[in-house]
């Protein structure tokens, strides 16, 4: 049986949008005064990716080019330490000093995006918002705003954004984790410090299909630290049984994919989501991905199973990101 297909959210940005969409993520342009461009490229990277051949595709998160870098200068009550400079990769991440409660006047855009792409596309059905950890990476906080006080105000942002999609027809919403991911691969944080980080987001998503995305990071096509394993995931997906109803799990790295069995000792209420096709190096060959899912098969009942990029390939140049998922796709049919 063929193993279905999906994506993690972001695509390359349509190179004929580029110039006005420049003046966008410059702040040249409002939510509003972009519409068109951010409709047009949105279309485009929708087509892009049914015509790879996807079971299911996103909205390609045109409107955000760098992941969640575009959300913090979206919010009150943060000041500026440093900018985002895209440029400097991981040393060029922004840092932000909570001064007061923080809220989103303007969200996060990804709710607007949602309105804006189901507009003009019927058949999409998923979304992405980053978690309120991931979100809050570059924050710092100094005496009565400690760190648990605005993770608590971005819980409130990130089920605002949820809850608008949701009642938009949103059908399946995807937490971006790889603060969590991270903070467990590295041990510096448990999984009874992050469970409510997580339940408490898609509280407003209870009645439609939650998915997370565990991955460890992608600055600049790097990872966020060197070890890359499973394990120290498994204990907190098992958690989750009840939280969430698809859990997507980098599959890229080789600490991770010696460790696949693993994922076996997940819950049977979830489907696993098993991102093999690696955004970070050159595409991997049919023959190399269709190995690799049927090795998956063998752990994890295909009817549980899909399959998907490492992470999103919003960062990868425009030919490579279409043949890595033609690729795939391809290894996907099992024919």
């Amino acid at each position: 049986m063929a193993i279905r297909t999906t994506v993690v959210g972001s695509w390359p940005i349509p190179f004929g949008q580029r110039l006005e969409l420049k003046r966008y993520y410059a702040g040249e342009l409002s939510d509003e005064e972009a519409s068109g461009v951010l409709t047009a490229a949105a279309r485009i990277a929708m087509d892009e990716q049914i015509a790879c051949g996807l079971d299911q595709f996103m909205g390609g998160e045109v409107f955000a080019p760098d992941f969640l870098h575009h959300i913090p200068p979206r919010l009150a009550g943060l000041q500026t330490l440093a900018p985002r400079v895209t440029s400097q990769g991981q040393q060029g991440v922004g840092r932000y000093r909570v001064i007061g409660k923080v809220t989103a006047p303007r969200g996060t855009g990804h709710a607007k995006a949602w309105r804006r792409e189901r507009a003009i596309e019927p058949r999409l059905d998923k979304a992405s918002v980053p978690s309120p950890l991931t979100i809050g990476g570059g924050f710092v906080s100094d005496g009565d705003t400690g760190e648990s006080g605005h993770l608590n105000d971005l819980i409130e942002v990130v089920q605002d954004e949820i809850g608008d999609m949701v009642d938009n027809g949103l059908k399946e919403i995807q937490l971006d984790a790889p603060g969590e991911a991270v903070n467990l691969v590295s041990e510096r944080q448990t999984a009874d410090s992050l469970f409510s980080l997580v339940k408490e987001p898609l509280e407003p998503a209870a009645s439609i299909t939650r998915t997370i995305h565990f991955c460890l990071g992608d600055i600049a096509r790097r990872p966020s630290i060197e070890v890359q394993n499973l394990r120290a995931l498994i204990p907190f997906i098992q958690r989750l049984d009840g939280i969430v109803d698809r859990v997507h799990v980098e599959c890229s790295y080789s600490g991770q994919w010696e460790e696949h069995a693993l994922l076996a000792e997940l819950p049977d209420s979830m489907q696993i989501i098993a991102g093999i096709a690696d955004v970070k190096s050159r595409p991997a060959p049919v023959s190399e991905l269709r190995e690799k899912i049927e090795q998956l098969a063998e752990v994890i009942p295909p009817e549980r199973l899909l399959v998907s990029t490492s992470c999103g390939v919003g960062r990868v140049p425009h030919d490579e990101a279409i043949r890595l998922m033609r690729n795939l796709v391809k290894a996907a049919a099992l024919d």
